[in-house]
């Protein structure tokens, strides 16, 4: 019994985050006539009734979340419903993007580009 037990409770952590996202993720770029260069941004898109994006690690940390005007770590605390779009999310740092992290209240994915 005890066995099943931690065959149970291993086969959740492992399964913790894996599946199917529970979010849509796509990234563009537009132009800034401002700074006369493109600026790479992040749409995400809720697949579920609720869910809270709790913090955004694009390539692995080498890059950040917001703009070039920010200062320091932004943080995020942003609850999307079902369909909703959060959009014109700026990553700045960073000359390609290759793969984002997406924390949330429902667990963490990665997605490469």
């Amino acid at each position: 019994m005890k066995k099943l037990v931690m065959l149970v409770l291993v086969l959740f952590i492992l399964g913790c985050g894996s599946g199917e996202p529970l979010i849509q993720i796509e990234t563009f770029e537009q132009y800034n006539p401002l700074f006369h260069s493109k600026s790479k941004f992040l749409k995400i898109t809720s697949l579920v009734d609720s869910v809270k994006i709790t913090d955004i690690v694009p390539n692995r940390g080498k890059c950040k979340v917001g703009g070039i005007l920010d200062q320091g770590k932004v943080k995020i605390n942003k609850v999307l419903k079902y369909g909703q779009v959060w959009d014109y999310i700026p990553i700045t740092g960073c000359g390609k993007l290759l793969e984002v992290q997406v924390k949330t209240d429902k667990g963490e994915w990665n997605f490469k580009f």
